[in-house]
């Protein structure tokens, strides 16, 4: 995925349309869009067209309407996005994003044992490089 794609707010909402259920129509999309963010269809329609001319989301002609599918893949955005804000908010240190966390929220006896599982994953698939925080 390219370095300098970042969803605002408004694209992730039309993304996130997309990743549920794909393709859809423009008015599928509008009548989405209307109800869980009240946009018109206008607001709509403009938002595809900047992202199509972004290459974020394609679209094919179908029998009656256009078909819309997203291009990017949500678990890569999701990647994406989460380096980036590692980067800017903890340096890069995803040690010090736990210790934030883990000072800061109550974990359940469960989230441990969940995280216990993560970082057993972390050492059984690269064990010389578990464990070094860093992303």
């Amino acid at each position: 995925m390219e370095e300098n794609i970042s969803l605002n707010s408004s694209e992730w909402k039309i993304m996130e349309e997309l990743w549920q259920d794909q393709p859809k129509t423009l008015m599928q999309i509008v009548h989405g869009m209307k109800e869980k963010q009240g946009w018109s269809k206008s607001t709509t329609g403009t938002m595809l067209r900047r992202m199509q001319e972004k290459g974020y989301i394609r679209y094919e002609a179908g029998e009656k309407a256009r078909l819309y599918f997203a291009v990017l893949e949500r678990k890569d955005v999701v990647l994406r996005e989460t380096e980036s804000f590692l980067r800017r908010a903890y340096g890069g240190s995803l040690l010090t994003l736990m210790n934030t966390f883990v000072e800061n929220h109550h974990l359940t006896a469960a989230d441990i044992e969940e995280l216990r599982e993560i970082l057993h994953k972390a050492e059984e698939k690269e064990p010389a490089t578990a464990g070094k925080g860093e992303m």
